[in-house]
Formats: structure tokens, sequence, C-alpha cells
């Protein structure tokens, strides 16, 4: 049997994939793909050595290589955990870690509630596929007697609802909260313009978000928005309050130790 070496986040999008490379550099990690003319080129082996145009992939301080997934949906991210779990051991991985949206609306709906689902759903999948598997005091389910570990990371907050901020529970409020933390006078301005717009749209968690970038992030483009808040030291600091609070924290450092 195959011994497991690298790790894969299955995501929901692309916005996600660009906020985790931006975490993952922060906590140490090295990207592990460079550009040879028009190809690819990997500074680590993975367990099939393919890697998706569309994926990250890093190296931890180890040395072990990990792949991050946008797979363009909720759905698709648990399809995609079901597909690596039963081909774990062919194509072993150390840990699996689903990222999703938490997508409660806030003041509506229970978070808490909505994180049990989440996380039910998950473990369906894994008993179906290994009916001995543990689930464990801090939260992973640990299959093949912890050969192999899945992660849920929920992006949510325990921040009430407000005028500046998303009342949705996705990756978008998680960021307009630290902005607005490290930044206190920039709500005000972000939810005074959405207001202003005229025959506009209800403002959602993207409007909330892309106003942030637009305002003063819109030099290198969409692309590196949910990167350059990890290069921010205030904006950096109230991330990690929030992903210690979520739990999420724990998973990320757990994923890039030894």
């Amino acid at each position: 049997m195959i011994e497991p070496v690298e790790s894969l986040i299955l995501c929901e999008g692309f916005h996600d994939r660009d906020f985790w490379k931006g975490w993952l550099k922060y906590l140490g990690c090295k990207d592990a793909r460079s550009r040879d003319g028009e190809r690819d080129s990997l500074q680590v082996s993975t367990s099939s050595g393919i890697v998706n145009t569309k994926e990250f992939v890093f190296a931890t301080p180890g040395d072990a290589p990990v792949r991050v997934r946008p797979c363009h949906g909720q759905r698709m991210v648990l399809e995609n955990l079901r597909i690596h779990l039963l081909q774990r051991e062919t194509r072993p991985v150390r840990r699996l870690i689903v990222g999703l949206d938490n997508d409660a609306i806030v003041g509506e709906q229970s978070s808490e509630g909505r994180a049990r689902a989440l996380l039910q759903r998950v473990r369906d999948i894994v008993a179906k596929l290994d009916p001995q598997h543990e689930h464990r005091d801090d939260g992973d389910l640990a299959l093949d007697g912890g050969r192999t570990l899945v992660s849920l990371v929920l992006w949510s907050t325990d921040d009430p609802a407000a005028p500046h901020l998303p009342a949705q529970q996705t990756l978008e409020r998680l960021v307009c909260v630290s902005l607005c933390a490290a930044y206190p006078i920039r709500g005000d301005s972000v939810a005074a313009w959405l207001a202003a717009r005229p025959d506009a749209p209800p403002a959602g968690p993207k409007e909330f978000a892309w106003s942030h970038m637009a305002g003063w992030y819109a030099e290198n483009g969409c692309g590196d928005f949910y990167q350059c808040v990890w290069r921010d030291p205030g904006i950096a600091r109230e991330l990690r309050r929030i992903l210690e609070a979520s739990g999420a924290w724990r998973v990320a450092t757990a994923l890039v130790g030894p």
C-alpha cells in the first residue's frame, strides 16, 4: 500500500482557491509550480504526477505537496471528496480538506445548524467508504485507522448583522469582517456607496467584497484581492481571529505542519 504524502484542499471556486493561496503562503508554504514556456512544471511530486491546470500546488515547510482544487460549487466539492476517497488505495491522500461556505443568513438562520448539516453530509460520504471511521474530538474524520484524515472548513463568522456587512455566511463576509475590523472607517463608505446605487440589485456578498477591492486594492486586479488580504498584517490578524474561532486555523496549521 502506498504511503500518503500529499494533501488536497477541495474548495468551491476560484476566489476560495486564491484565498487558500494567500493563507498557505502566510503559513510558510511555497508555490510548487513554475512556468517553463507554455508548460507547467512541478517542484514537488504528487501521488499521481498529474495536476489540473486550475489547481494551485504548494510545498509545505517540510516539502510535502498540497494541492488546492476549485470544484465549481458545493455539490462538486462533495463529489470530488467521494471520488478521492474511492481512489485512496492507489492515489493516497494524507489530508482531505473540504472547504465550503456556511451559507446561513445572519439573523434569520442558524449558522450552527447549517454547520451540523454540512458535517453530516461529509460524514455520510465517509461512512459509506469506511464504516469503521473515527470521528475525532478535534472534528477530523479518520479513515483506515488514521491513514487518511478528512476535515471540514466552513467560512463563517460570529459577527452580528450590520449594514456594512453582507448577510450571508460566505468567504466574502469573512473577508469583509476582517477588512472592516482592520480599517473601521471603510465599512461605512462601502455601505453608503452600495445604498446609493441607482436601479441596482440587492447587495450580496460579492457586491460588498468587490467594493472593497475596487476602492482600495484595484491596482493588482481581482485575482490578487483574496491573496493580498494576507499580506496586510492588520487584516491577517483579524482573519486569524475569525479562523481560530471557527476551528479552520487548526486544520490549516495541521496541514502545513510535520
